[in-house]
């Protein structure tokens, strides 16, 4: 997890801010370049994100689902877990490089990054968004909401039980 949150720092702080701010006309701003950097940027914040929800989801499983926990909450799994999410958010981001044009052409080379007009109004485009934007903010938020309130509900009802069962071999709950 903290891999992937240095991700987005490398890629969104160095790669693009500072490009941006302080080196505009530099290798990085060619646009093939530039286009790389984007989908790196979306891919490592989808990454850090996801690994997020793999992480509750465990933490879940580890709290709550006490059989479940041998057999799933081990280094392996997790590992195969996180390799395959950041594949996959990896492979989701590609299409992202043909959404970018050249701004401006200078000695047959294209240089910074501009937005394809069709972007807003392609149909595929629009559902590739739309589908990007319920992916990452929405999807994963309800997801660790859920699965808190039901780690929380679960802590609660143990801890119900332990202190009715210490209540019991204390004495204190028996009726006079």
């Amino acid at each position: 997890m903290a891999a992937a949150d240095l991700l987005v720092l490398i890629a969104e702080v160095i790669l693009f801010q500072l490009r941006y701010h302080y080196f505009y006309w530099s290798f990085l701003s060619i646009t093939p370049v530039c286009s790389v950097i984007d989908i790196l940027r979306y891919a490592a914040t989808d990454c850090s994100v996801w690994f997020t929800v793999t992480f509750t989801f465990d933490r879940f499983v580890a709290i709550c689902c006490q059989k479940l926990k041998t057999k799933y909450c081990t280094g392996k799994t997790a590992a195969a877990v996180l390799a395959t999410a950041g594949v996959l958010l990896c492979l989701k981001n590609i299409p992202r490089y043909f959404t970018r044009e050249p701004r401006t052409i200078i000695d047959n080379v294209p240089w910074d990054c501009a937005t394809v007009d069709s972007y807003h109004t392609d149909p595929g485009w629009v559902a590739f968004d739309w589908i990007d934007t319920v992916l990452t903010p929405f999807l994963p938020f309800a997801v660790i909401l859920l699965l808190n309130a039901l780690t929380v509900r679960h802590i609660l009802v143990a801890s119900r039980v332990r202190k009715g069962l210490r209540g019991e071999s204390k004495g204190g709950n028996r009726p006079q």
